[in-house]
């Protein structure tokens, strides 16, 4: 072997055993974040079901805490994806079972905000997360997927056609809109009726009183408008209480052990129980 040969294999050895040095040591500091990570969220396992006011409490503390996180610091806090995902899969099972939790603490939430749709996203997310853990063919991952997806925008449009007719059927104007509805990425209202200041000092209110119109942007890009001074009533697109159960109904059949039964079907049956499974919704 020529010298120079012998000088790019020395360097190419050296390369590979620094690379792997590198990766000895990335890979520990990693196992040691997961580890830390781990030992932060494992309160959330002691959980589970429908929870009594004691655990109810203690849940909230446990939930603020972590809260309080700085973002930041939060990032440097990861799992392996696995794990990821069951512990998405339990903390939205834990508010699908217990929508006491979104208004904890108290004065979290305003007294009116309806929390129901946002119970129900969190069980429709519990399933996407246990769908991708399930031992799956990529087209039942799929068919899952769209079905759990066409859910939640029907919930979205459900939610917000919900809070078009409240602030229809309630005094005040378009100022008055809620700041929090599930569904809603953004709104303003506009041409309502305000106060004319007289250069006496006095406050002269307009002959006619408009309550304006509110313009609404929903998650998946939806827009709505609502003329509160309009005749035309407002009708929901389906039936809230029947779309609550149908979801309700899904979550609470698509329990660990039934992904577990479905997973250990051959993939003929499989596509036959998730068929009848999703026609029956």
């Amino acid at each position: 072997m020529n010298k120079t040969k012998k000088s790019i294999l020395i360097v190419v050895v050296l390369s590979v055993i620094a690379i792997c040095v590198g990766l000895f040591f990335w890979n520990s500091q990693r196992q040691e974040t997961y580890a830390q990570t781990r030992e932060r969220v494992a309160p959330v396992y002691e959980y589970s079901g429908k929870l009594t006011p004691e655990e109810l409490k203690s849940y909230s503390e446990f939930a603020e805490s972590m809260s309080q996180v700085d973002p930041e610091t939060a990032k440097k806090f990861a799992l392996p994806k696995r794990e990821s995902l069951k512990l998405e899969a339990h903390a939205m099972s834990l508010y699908q079972n217990n929508p006491e939790l979104f208004s904890m603490p108290p004065g979290s939430l305003s007294a009116d905000t309806d929390v129901k749709p946002f119970q129900r996203n969190c069980g429709i997310r519990a399933l996407i997360a246990k769908t991708k853990l399930a031992d799956f063919p990529e087209s039942t991952r799929s068919k899952m997927f769209q079905h759990l997806e066409a859910l939640n925008k029907r919930l979205v449009i459900n939610s917000v056609e919900a809070s078009m007719l409240k602030a229809k059927e309630q005094e005040g104007t378009s100022q008055n809109y809620p700041n929090i509805v599930f569904g809603v990425e953004q709104h303003f209202g506009d041409g309502a009726s305000q106060p004319i200041f007289q250069e006496d000092g006095s406050v002269k209110m307009p002959e006619v009183h408009k309550r304006g119109v509110i313009n609404i942007t929903d998650v998946y890009g939806n827009e709505y408008t609502v003329d509160l001074d309009s005749q035309e009533d407002i009708s929901m697109t389906e039936d809230t209480n029947e779309l609550y159960t149908e979801i309700d109904q899904l979550f609470d059949h698509l329990t660990d052990a039934e992904f577990q039964r479905l997973s250990e079907l051959s993939k003929r049956d499989l596509d036959s129980e998730i068929d009848k499974l999703i026609s029956s919704e």
